[in-house]
Parts: structure tokens; sequence; C-alpha cells
């Protein structure tokens, strides 16, 4: 079962955590969004975890180089003692705020199936940028999302946020960020004790983790492997309860690109042998139309730079498992897999190897904008979709099932900068 240790984190010293030092996760920072980063403070953390746009395997080297220059200049420092971390973040959704605490810690590595499960494919490039990455600054960066069960919520008052002793509070992009130490050792072996009862499902970072896997894979055989643990032997994962109120998944929708000029009206024709297409008139409302559409059905929403938006609703909730019986039943209603199955791959030519290697079909959780984007004649195509449920993922997961890459949005975004945890001695 799932190992969770305490360790000795790296951090920026606390005239330097700040909001200008932190940043997004590396894979949604754009190319604008680094540089704006970077403007914001010499010391950002993007600048030893995002290269630029197109670099090459030498930035790697840069970015450990700068790494220890920090640590040498004491902007960077490694705390005395063992600790997990406390991190509550208060944000809000459809006009409601929501609370989600979890802790960060050390988590043991298993191979998928023994008590940690992933729950949707990854990219292939995020995995070898995030290899070489690894190997150079010899540490994880940023945590790796994990949940656990917890119905009765007997870790909430080992997470209470302190009233002092905080490292960070601060709102950033409109979330409040908390962020502390839990060094009390009554308190580490109590939730050491209650998540060693618990499987543990991936929510996001799924990369992250194959990496660490691959890492420890590549150190253990260069090292002869060593007998007893060593730090690469672990992840650092954060972890907050599946069941928790604040647990929010946004939609992730599709955007479409193609040197090939899409047959607009070729597609909608063909669509009609499984869809229902009613035209979406006032595209503000596309969020309301593609709920109501879903309830007994599933439903997309598409927009085209011509023909216009519609929503389609799938005719027979039951149809895959007639043209993809090989698809699991925990997949065969979820927006994700009858997107895939019934319009990017028969309609659109987009194979699932060319969604994992992130060739035609980009992802964004903001619709205004994809739309924009397909209305400029940016993009062939916009796919909307409903946002996947918590036990939609729990339930796949535990069964043995990954859906389609970006099938959710856990939102927010865990920050990147608060702790590192390293892997080799320092």
């Amino acid at each position: 079962m799932p190992e969770i240790r305490a360790f000795r984190g790296l951090r920026y010293a606390p005239d330097h955590l700040a909001a200008k030092t932190l940043a997004p996760p590396f894979d949604v920072i754009d190319e604008a969004a680094r540089r704006r980063l970077l403007a914001g403070s010499p010391y950002n953390v993007v600048r030893i975890d995002k290269g630029p746009q197109g670099h090459g395997e030498s930035w790697y080297r840069e970015a450990a180089e700068l790494k220890a220059e920090w640590l040498a200049a004491g902007i960077l420092q490694r705390d005395e003692t063992p600790a997990l971390y406390g991190y509550r973040q208060v944000f809000v959704v459809d006009g409601q705020e929501r609370e989600r605490i979890g802790l960060i810690a050390a988590m043991r590595l298993q191979p998928w199936g023994r008590g940690i499960h992933p729950h949707e494919r990854t990219r292939t490039g995020d995995r070898a940028d995030r290899l070489m990455h690894m190997r150079a600054l010899g540490a994880n960066m940023s945590p790796v999302f994990g949940l656990y069960s917890d119905p009765k919520g007997e870790t909430d008052p080992l997470l209470r946020v302190p009233s002092d002793a905080l490292l960070l509070e601060a709102e950033i992009e409109g979330v409040r960020q908390s962020f502390w130490r839990i060094g009390d050792g009554e308190t580490v072996a109590a939730l050491q004790a209650l998540l060693a009862q618990r499987d543990i499902v991936i929510a996001d970072g799924h990369h992250r983790y194959e990496t660490a896997l691959a890492y420890q894979a590549e150190r253990r055989a260069a090292e002869g492997d060593p007998a007893g643990t060593q730090p690469y032997d672990y992840v650092m994962m954060y972890l907050t309860r599946a069941e928790a109120p604040g647990l929010a998944i946004l939609p992730t929708h599709r955007i479409v690109r193609g040197e090939q000029e899409l047959d607009q009206e070729s597609l909608l024709h063909s669509l009609h042998a499984d869809f229902e297409l009613r035209p979406l008139w006032n595209r503000a409302l596309w969020q309301q139309a593609l709920a109501q559409a879903a309830r007994d059905s599933v439903a997309l929403g598409l927009a085209l730079p011509d023909m216009g938006a519609f929503v389609l609703r799938l005719r027979d909730p039951d149809r895959l498992a007639a043209i993809a019986p090989e698809a699991p039943q925990e997949l065969r209603r979820l927006d994700v897999t009858v997107l895939e199955k019934l319009l990017l791959e028969p309609l659109m030519g987009i194979s699932p190897q060319s969604l994992a290697a992130g060739e035609r079909v980009s992802y964004s959780i903001d619709a205004d904008a994809a739309m924009a984007a397909v209305a400029a004649h940016e993009a062939q195509a916009a796919i909307l979709l409903n946002p996947t449920t918590v036990d939609q993922v729990w339930q796949a997961a535990c069964h043995g099932v990954t859906m389609p890459q970006k099938s959710t949005y856990f939102y927010p975004k865990l920050l990147t900068g608060l702790v590192f945890h390293p892997l080799v001695a320092m």
C-alpha cells in the first residue's frame, strides 16, 4: 500500500518565497506566459523549470547550474529536519467559493496498480522533457497530484491551517494560497498511518510519476541496485481527499488544426449518422446547452469556421458497445471516449498516436478562446466538452482503465516553487 514520508525540502528562503517567484506547472505555460514570469523576478522558478520554446539539451545543464548558484547564494535553502507540507487553495468556480486542502509528501514509488493508479494516458513529449530535466537538476520540482478516498474525513483535523507560522499566504491569479510546514512527529505519524490504508489515484502529473519511475530504474541500474531505500525511490506528491467538496474538475476543450482544409459540410453530414445536431445560436450559453443535452446521453459542442456552432447529442448512448467492444464499460459514456471513437479518428483522421504526439489537437479550458480561434480561421474546429466527474475518474482508475489524454483539468493547478524534493545527496 502507499507509503509516504517526510523529507528535507529544498525551498526559497523566506525573503524570496513570494507570488513573483512561483509559477504554474510547466506544461500549462506557453512562451508568452514564460516571458511574463521571467520579467516578474530574476528568481522566478520558471528559470530553472521550463526552457524557452525550441530549446536544446544545453538548457537543462544551464538550469542545473543556475539552481546551484541560487543554493550557494542562499536564495534556496534546505530544511534542517524532515517535514510534510500543508497546502490550501481557496478559489471560485461557477460563482461559488471553494476550498481545497492537502499535503505534500515524499511518496514511495510503486509500479502502476500497486496502490497507485493512473486515470489517463500521457503525451510522449512531456515525459522525454521531464526525464532530461530530472537528470540535470536531481530533484522533483513540481508535485504529482494524487487523490485518496477518505469518506469520513479522518485526515481533516490533521490538515487544519495554522493561525501563524505560515510560509506563504498570498493571492495569485485569483486563488488564495496558503503553505505551511508540518514538522510535528505525532501529526506526521498519524498521516502516514491513515494514508497507508488507502489507494492513490493520480489526478494530474502522470508524466511526472512515469518520469520518476524511469529515473529510479536508471539510477538503480547505474548504481548496481543498492540495498536500502534511496532518495530517488520516492516522488514528491500532493495528496487531497477525493470526497472533499472543494475538488473541482473543469472540462478541457479541443482545438483542431491542420494544413489541409477541412470539408465542413461533409463533416456535418457524416455526424448525422450518430448525433442529433442542434444549432447553438447563442454561443454564450454553450455550457447550459451542453449540460442539458447530456442529461440522458452524451453531448459535445462543435464550432466550425463557416458552418456555425452546434450541440451534438449522441442518438444511442450505448453506441460504443457496438463499434468499440474493446472499450471498457467505465469509458463508454465519457465525452472524451465518444469524441475519439466517433469524431476525431473516423471523421477527422486523428489517430490516438497523433493525439499522444500532440500533432493536430491542442487543449484549453477557455471555451470562448477556443471558439474565437475558429472564428478567426486560426483553427479548423473547436470541440467543447462537459466536465468529467471525480467518481468517473476514481472508478476508471481503480478498474485499471485509462482515459484519453486531457480527460480532466483539476482546478486550480498546484503552484511550482513552494518546495522541491532532492533526489541526490546535498
